[in-house]
């Protein structure tokens, strides 16, 4: 159990606060992705969502949930309950999207200024927000119970606090039986990814996990991320060995990324124009992964997700690393 993992609202500094707020804003224009020179791309199917199919924003008798989060209604809807509203829609299909979010589902405003006029209308049974909306907590209590969940900070696993979440909200919301269905999905997904990446671990290559920022920097996610601990549990090495933030990752320079020069890279995302630039760059072609040709791009995945978007990024990986081995 991971206990930092389901904070109180209180202690948050505003250092995570103004990283996710960055993040998240990167997030947004992360919707499209464009080929990479020196970029194999892997054929990322999404796993089918592990919950009953969800088609009513509030179905009669369910709670009424308002989530404030991306990632927090990720796992609310991969248990099978549909919030009657999130923090902006739109985005939350752009970063993320799977399981899908039904669209008569409200907008309550942005991440960190929700508009709490449409929330007293909504009249929540309760509000489900991250540590990092400790400022809101007193005002948000006026209109219903507030539950704060974490998923990350310092020294935090974070795809066991995900996990944990999990298990925490479907008790909250009398939906173990689906958790449980979702997490042995899980389970049984990374236990074929470890399978099929018997010949990759036979190499020996560690992997980077990078996010393209321009054609000089990289954010790379490290061991303590939740694709970093999806690669860990299949036994394969993070190629990035420094510091990382609350969320398990850091910017980077490309230079950086040369300390490891029998590494694979993985690609998450590319945001618009990013891969022209990388394309025509050369620090990127000078790198060993790319000279190699040992880059693999998995597709669209967010930044931080919930028990699905592991599944996701476990079964592109095993993919991409099958074909690379």
């Amino acid at each position: 159990m991971v206990t930092a993992a389901l904070h109180d609202a209180s202690g948050v500094d505003a250092g995570p606060a103004s990283v996710t707020r960055r993040r998240a804003l990167a997030w947004c224009a992360a919707a499209a992705i464009g080929g990479v020179g020196g970029v194999a791309h892997a054929a990322v199917a999404a796993s089918p969502p592990s919950a009953s199919p969800v088609t009513a924003a509030s179905a009669h008798g369910a709670p009424r949930i308002v989530v404030l989060d991306w990632p927090l209604t990720e796992i609310v809807l991969s248990l099978g309950v549909v919030p009657v509203g999130v923090a902006r829609p739109p985005w939350y299909m752009r970063v993320d999207g799977d399981p899908p979010l039904p669209s008569g589902v409200t907008d309550t405003g942005l991440l960190f200024q929700p508009n709490f006029e449409v929330l007293d209308a909504l009249k929540p049974d309760l509000v489900v927000i991250t540590p990092l909306h400790a400022p809101l907590r007193a005002m948000l209590e006026r209109i219903a119970p507030t539950l704060t969940v974490g998923l990350f900070g310092r020294g935090v696993d974070v795809y066991a606090a995900v996990r944990d979440a999990t298990r925490h909200l479907a008790q909250r919301f009398d939906r173990r039986a689906a958790a449980d269905a979702l997490l042995a999905r899980a389970d049984a997904q990374l236990a074929d990814a470890t399978q099929r990446l018997a010949a990759f671990r036979a190499t020996g290559r560690p992997v980077y996990l990078l996010y393209p920022v321009d054609d000089r920097h990289m954010s790379v996610f490290g061991a303590n991320s939740l694709y970093g601990g999806v690669l860990s549990r299949v036994g394969i090495a993070n190629a990035w060995r420094g510091d990382t933030d609350p969320q398990g990752a850091t910017q980077t320079g490309l230079a950086a990324l040369a300390r490891q020069p029998d590494a694979h890279a993985l690609l998450l995302d590319v945001p618009p124009g990013v891969d022209a630039q990388l394309a025509r760059g050369p620090l990127w072609h000078a790198l060993p992964f790319v000279k190699a040709r040992r880059v693999h791009g998995l597709g669209a995945l967010p930044s931080l997700g919930g028990v699905v978007a592991s599944m996701r990024f476990a079964h592109g990986m095993a993919l991409a690393l099958q074909e690379g081995s």
